[in-house]
């Protein structure tokens, strides 16, 4: 029991010792400053270049959302038809039909999905599903022309079609995913009576999936006839309800009040840290906001994530960090600058230090934030 605790115990020793001494390493942080100044230019050249790669190509230099430019919503009801493993398959069709929807000349409209949940379970199993507007299309002509063949177009796919069964002349209809309701019933039992010539003896089955009935002389196309007229192809299951608009809500107030709030925290924190250490830190201490925000948007450029609501939350929990970590090195940088102990000592080696002391701290942070995230 005790020597597998020993060897247990050394290797945490060697792994903290090794840890010590990585902290303990003079990197001449300030010596290489070229080089990090070089790597977020790079970054941002990067993100340029592909922002006007994007910008010829697409249009769209930058991966919008629909809480900056707005779109459309519709509900794709599937009913029992939509589960854990059909998920997948509904919302791969269901953005294909979208995106390759063309007018009446057979030129695109440039649909573009932006994202699709689920909703509800069992009868009343959905698919909410956002898009944004076609490019140079306006509410007028997406609400009485686009969304209707939107509609049109998910509810041809989306039709539930029964099997039809004879034995003599009793005929039967079965829906193998979807339960039918009285009203259902009764509509599906007059279309089938209005296809078929003497069709009669109408009756429901006990799990509500299926519809009895007699005839007799049926003709060649007496099962297409019970089909076409059996089709589900209503409101209750495998039909895409009406669109509704969603506005660009961040593009418009909170956007603007967003940024009214960074512009503000930025000067007030100027201001706080101008008096607590001195102006040059201020503005240093700014530089370095501007620094993590220009590159966190540069890697949204580069890998086209889709800019939302949420990355007004990033921003600002970026910018509270940054601040943070920042007036911690410059505190550290303070006291060790009246320290008897570096009293002889350059700026350029306090500076490394007391970024060498605050680095553990920086790493923590970091690391139980992203526990948080990834929890």
């Amino acid at each position: 029991r005790i020597l597998p605790k020993l060897t247990l115990n050394r290797s945490k020793g060697r792994l903290l010792m090794k840890i010590s001494n990585l902290l303990e390493k003079d990197f001449k942080i300030v010596e290489k400053k070229k080089i990090w100044f070089i790597i977020p230019a790079c970054i941002v050249a990067v993100a340029i270049a592909v922002m006007v790669i994007f910008g010829v190509t697409t249009g769209e230099p930058l991966n919008l959302g629909m809480d900056f430019t707005g779109g459309y919503t519709i509900n794709v009801s599937l009913s029992t038809k939509l589960t854990d493993s059909t998920y997948q398959t509904y919302t791969e069709q269901v953005t294909d039909i979208i995106e390759a929807l063309k007018d009446e000349n057979g030129n695109s409209y440039g649909l573009k999905v932006a994202n699709i949940q689920r909703q509800g379970s069992g009868d009343t199993a959905a698919l909410y599903v956002k898009y944004k507007a076609a490019p140079d299309a306006d509410d007028a002509r997406m609400n009485d022309e686009i969304n209707p063949a939107i509609e049109e177009a998910l509810g041809e796919v989306f039709k539930i079609i029964p099997a039809v069964t004879s034995e003599g002349d009793n005929h039967t209809v079965t829906y193998s995913d979807f339960r039918l309701v009285d009203d259902t019933f009764k509509q599906k039992s007059e279309s089938i009576k209005a296809a078929v010539s003497g069709a009669s003896g109408f009756a429901l089955s006990d799990d509500r999936k299926s519809i009895t009935f007699t005839a007799s002389g049926v003709s060649e196309s007496f099962v297409a006839d019970v089909i076409e007229a059996a089709t589900i192809d209503d409101r209750y299951s495998g039909q895409a309800r009406k669109s509704d608009s969603v506005s660009a809500t961040v593009s418009g107030e909170l956007l603007t009040d967003a940024l009214l709030a960074i512009s503000l925290a930025i000067v007030l924190m100027l201001v706080y840290i101008a008096f607590r250490f001195e102006v040059s830190s201020g503005l240093s201490a700014i530089v370095a906001l501007l620094h993590d925000i220009i590159i966190m948007f540069s890697f949204m450029a580069i890998f086209h994530i889709e800019i939302s609501s949420t990355f007004i939350a990033a921003l600002i929990t970026i910018l509270g960090y940054s601040i943070n970590n920042t007036i911690i090195v410059f505190d550290r940088i303070r006291e060790n600058s009246k320290s008897l102990y570096y009293k002889n000592s350059t700026a350029t080696f306090i500076a490394n230090q007391s970024i060498r002391e605050t680095l553990m701290r920086s790493i923590n942070t970091s690391i139980t934030t992203l526990i948080t995230i990834a929890m």
